[in-house]
């Protein structure tokens, strides 16, 4: 389950048009019907994970258009109806049909304050932690620029906690936590504590690397794992005309199913690149088309999208993933070695998941490209921190992940709640998956000072 070879299969044209309009308990019917028929097991399953996709767009669209509006204004001063449907339209408010109702996304509000210009003048209740954020990113960079280099020390604790009112007791529980590994920024990395004695800790080097429980419910319903590690970040100049002759083609495959390369995706990557023959110019070439077209937007869990980085490019907006695997996919399309990196943003004052992507360019080795970081300094005119997250980094990341949708180790049974990234942690019992509304996120900052 967890490869997704299913993806591959479309489903029925009256299953779609149905979808589409969210009339999802037709839609449910309709493929049962299916499923009795003589189709293929690829299409079985295809349209079994629709059910399943289908369920999940349904917890996570949950405000109708006046709930949506009566939160807004809850929020921002002199908010109207019109106000709400220009930003949906803008696609600040994300939604979809269900019922053949329009229903926002659960972060839609959280989304418009973040990304939107002007709204953010307008709360009624001013937040500074993202001024802090804002300002010590702007020192850091400065300062990287300058020295070349910096360094930071973390101590974090992180798990998950499973809800009291949809555990089962007395029962198996299997837990995969993500913690550093060896990436190329990341050193001396120690594990301090844990909740129980683990059953396996993955190697340092491992694609997506995990602490692995098992445990009975009856005794534990809380996974946590405490670690520290140094986040080194060296400074690359790019010249761009400092370039090899002779580049690699490693990580330039496909990698199915979200790395593919669509006609609609080649045909873009030809257009962005134009006569270019450069690769670091190509690369930038990338960077700057998603980074000035395409808008922040929290999105829904991505195996309910289906194919990540077309919903990037059709739609024009998506969160820090999905603007990291169009980059990567489109980079890869025209040669330019790329691949994903992932875990937390961690600073001093504030601690949550994040995605970025590398590529890499000789005589330089890897280098990074963080798209949503530099879309939103481009979205703020800020041009120097635009151009630092092409090819730079700060020091605040916890790698856990350097591939996507690699399997976990031990393999975990069931399909994950995201089977492409892992950034909080999955568990599963022995009889079937535990998704993330059964289960609590714990991220702690313990103590996180510049070397």
């Amino acid at each position: 389950m967890n490869k997704l070879a299913f993806l591959i299969a479309d489903i029925p044209e009256d299953v779609r048009n149905l979808i589409t309009t969210g009339d999802f308990e037709k839609v449910r019917n309709l493929i049962d019907l299916y499923l009795k028929r003589n189709i293929s097991i690829l299409l079985k399953e295809r349209l079994n994970f629709e059910k399943y996709r289908m369920e999940i767009l349904k917890k996570e669209y949950i405000y109708d258009h006046e709930t949506a509006l009566k939160l807004a204004q809850k929020e921002i001063k002199d908010f109207t109806k019109e106000e709400l449907e220009t930003l949906k339209n803008e696609k600040y408010a994300d939604w979809i049909y269900i019922n053949k109702k329009i229903m926002f996304h659960k972060r839609f509000l959280e989304n418009i304050i973040k990304v939107h210009p002007n709204i953010g003048k307008r709360l009624i209740t001013q937040s500074q932690e993202d001024n802090k954020v804002d300002d010590l990113l702007n020192k850091t960079i400065d300062e990287i620029i300058e020295k070349g280099e910096k360094q930071y020390f973390f101590h974090l604790k992180t798990g998950l906690s499973l809800k009291k009112d949809k555990l089962y007791e007395n029962q198996i529980v299997r837990v995969h936590l993500p913690i550093p590994q060896n990436a190329l920024q990341i050193q001396n990395i120690k594990i301090l504590e844990t909740s129980s004695q683990p059953k396996f800790v993955a190697p340092e080097s491992y694609p997506q690397r995990t602490i692995f429980f098992e445990e009975n419910t009856k005794e534990l319903s809380t996974y946590t794992v405490e670690y520290s590690y140094e986040n080194h970040i060296k400074y690359t100049n790019i010249n761009y005309d400092n370039v090899s002759s002779q580049q690699p083609k490693f990580h330039t495959e496909e990698w199915p199913p979200q790395i593919l390369f669509t006609p609609f995706l080649v045909d873009l990557a030809k257009e962005i690149i134009q006569n270019e023959k450069n690769p670091i110019k190509k690369a930038r070439k990338i960077y700057d088309y998603i980074t000035t077209n395409v808008q922040y937007s929290y999105v829904r869990p991505y195996i309910s999208i289906l194919n990540i980085p077309e919903y990037a490019a059709y739609n024009l907006k998506g969160d820090c993933g999905v603007q990291a695997i169009l980059f990567i996919t489109l980079c890869r399309i025209v040669g330019i070695p790329s691949r994903w990196q992932s875990g937390l943003f961690v600073t001093p004052f504030s601690i949550s998941p994040h995605d970025w992507a590398q590529f890499y360019i000789e005589p330089y080795g890897w280098l990074f490209a963080d798209l949503s970081f530099g879309g939103s300094a481009y979205r703020k005119n800020n041009i120097k921190k635009w151009n630092f997250y092409f090819g730079n980094l700060d020091p605040f990341r916890m790698v856990a992940n350097s591939e996507f949708h690699y399997p976990l180790l031990p393999e975990k049974k069931f399909l994950r709640s995201d089977p492409y990234d892992n950034q909080i942690g999955e568990a599963e019992y022995l009889d079937r998956a535990i998704y993330q509304d059964e289960f609590e996120p714990i991220m702690q900052i313990i103590e996180a000072h510049e070397l």
